[in-house]
């Protein structure tokens, strides 16, 4: 049984509660386990859709990821913060899907709305004459075209809202450095985009 099946009505745990409830989770209290499911679910499977395209298996990489946390709380030394450890699980659980299934990592199509809002340029066709489903493909395929770095800068900047200092936390790194990853980010992408939407090319 995960912990999504449980009905026990239960806040989200905030930052700063994170210290008390992870003390709570190496003692066996299912009530942490719970808040931490409900804590960090959302944004952990848009981080996994970042990498992976198959909702199953991004439903089973979640899920995956979980388990190693409840089923072994002590293995979190506190050497990054405790959100940095637990994407760093799922990353090598994508990386490992990937491998084996020998796919391109992708972002989901919910989040392509969020993206493009960001990159629109007044030069462009008008986005509402084209199908959703076009939209999406072409995101898709320039996203593929970023490196991993740059697409993991996008989606803590674009769908996680963080700023750069929180970023550079992340990805271990000065905050300069997240600037530029993001500049360069965003002018490859919308680059690849405008380039899509004037030759009308999906």
């Amino acid at each position: 049984m995960t912990p999504k099946s449980i009905e026990t009505p239960i806040e989200l745990v905030t930052d700063e509660d994170l210290t008390d409830c992870l003390s709570r989770l190496r003692e066996g209290d299912q009530a942490a386990v719970v808040a931490i499911y409900r804590r960090f679910y959302g944004s952990l499977t848009a981080f996994v859709r970042l990498h992976v395209d198959d909702s199953a298996a991004v439903e089973e990489i979640v899920d995956d990821t979980f388990m190693v946390v409840f089923s072994n709380p002590t293995s979190f030394q506190g050497r990054s913060s405790f959100k940095t450890w637990l994407f760093g699980i799922a990353k090598n659980r994508c990386h490992d899907w990937l491998r084996q299934a020998k796919r391109q990592p992708a972002i989901g199509a919910q989040d392509d709305q969020t993206l493009l809002d960001g990159l629109v340029d007044p030069a462009w066709p008008a986005l509402d004459q084209l199908e959703q489903a076009q939209v999406n493909t072409i995101i898709h395929r320039c996203l593929q075209r970023l490196s991993e770095v740059h697409r993991q800068v996008l989606f803590w900047v674009f769908f996680e809202e963080m700023s750069m200092e929180q970023v550079a936390l992340e990805q271990q790194c000065a905050a300069g450095t997240v600037k530029s990853r993001l500049f360069h980010a965003k002018s490859k992408l919308a680059e690849c985009v405008g380039r899509r939407l004037n030759d009308g090319v999906a």
